[in-house]
């Protein structure tokens, strides 16, 4: 995960930017009196991952970056099951979202565990 040729980014980083618009296309359909607390976090904190991640991709000391960014996908994953348990989300959308989610995470683990060596 940490050896890319220059110019590539990591998977992670394509993974987190391909959730980002999902979710942004998702949150925009929130009701209007959870779209500007609940949807607003979701994206901020989605958006939060994704800098992380590319910050991890140009950084020499990538593991706070990483650790960042993994902590707040965890976040992220009870924001959107929130959504889901107030109703706004679908099961077959929080299934595919979550699914996301926990790939992303194990990008990141992969990630993080390839810089301890």
């Amino acid at each position: 995960m940490g050896d890319e040729s220059p110019g590539t980014l990591p998977a992670a980083v394509t993974k987190a930017y391909d959730a980002l618009l999902w979710l942004m296309g998702h949150v925009g359909k929130f009701p209007r009196s959870h779209r500007f607390v609940l949807g607003d976090r979701i994206e901020s904190r989605m958006l939060a991952v994704l800098e992380s991640l590319v910050l991890a991709a140009y950084s020499r000391e990538k593991r706070e970056h990483l650790h960042r960014a993994n902590t707040d996908v965890q976040v992220l994953r009870l924001l959107v099951r929130a959504g889901k348990d107030l109703g706004f989300t679908s099961l077959k959308q929080y299934e595919f979202i979550s699914g996301e989610l926990v790939e992303l995470g194990r990008q990141i683990g992969g990630w993080t565990k390839a810089q301890a060596r």
